[in-house]
């Protein structure tokens, strides 16, 4: 009950921002209108209702943009930071089967486990991270490792004052290209050539 009030709340707040409308970009219209607000019902939806269940409806909602950023991608190397849940893990190789998961949680093993993968220079395809322990120190490491069609998943960061103010201050960062603020999430680009704006977006 709560969550369709606060949804509803947003929802009327942001429905200007619907399905692209008024986004002169048109590369931004289209991920927008086909991978952020996508209404398709992909047959895998209901497969993965089924393996993965239990999920909330704001779960669930979250799982199935990972899916679709992962299906409109094709990544090779997809970065989970602090996920409570295997749910993400699943969504994302359901859009692209050939990926590899990397996970680790804010402790001091997960950060330690982090540090030694990163020593192979790997180039992170997707980045999802959970707005956590020293989740910018991890968001810093994990910025030298990006290319220029690498994207980051900032979870939450409407949660709480400080979680809006580090979102405030990825989108003026000077690595940072386009940005989508979805409410719930925050996506990030780093193609710098592509002029950087911040997009509200009503998900």
């Amino acid at each position: 009950m709560f969550y369709r009030i606060r949804r509803a709340r947003v929802w009327l707040r942001r429905l200007r921002y619907s399905r692209g409308f008024g986004v002169q970009s048109p590369w931004a219209y289209r991920f927008i209108r086909y991978v952020v607000n996508e209404h398709y019902p992909y047959y895998e939806y209901t497969h993965l209702n089924h393996e993965v269940y239990g999920l909330n409806k704001f779960a669930r909602k979250l799982c199935r943009l990972y899916f679709r950023l992962a299906n409109y991608c094709q990544p090779k190397l997809i970065v989970d930071y602090g996920a409570g849940t295997m749910a993400y893990r699943t969504y994302f190789k359901a859009g692209c089967k050939s990926c590899d998961v990397f996970m680790f949680q804010a402790n001091e093993s997960g950060l330690e486990k982090l540090d030694n993968f990163l020593r192979v220079k790997p180039v992170i395809d997707i980045a999802r991270i959970s707005l956590k322990g020293d989740y910018r120190s991890v968001v810093d490491k994990l910025m030298n490792f990006t290319g220029r069609k690498s994207i980051f998943i900032i979870q939450r960061i409407k949660k709480n004052r400080e979680s809006h103010r580090y979102w405030e201050e990825l989108i003026n960062d000077s690595r940072v290209g386009v940005t989508f603020d979805l409410y719930y999430c925050g996506i990030v680009f780093f193609d710098r050539k592509i002029y950087k704006q911040n997009y509200l977006v009503n998900f």
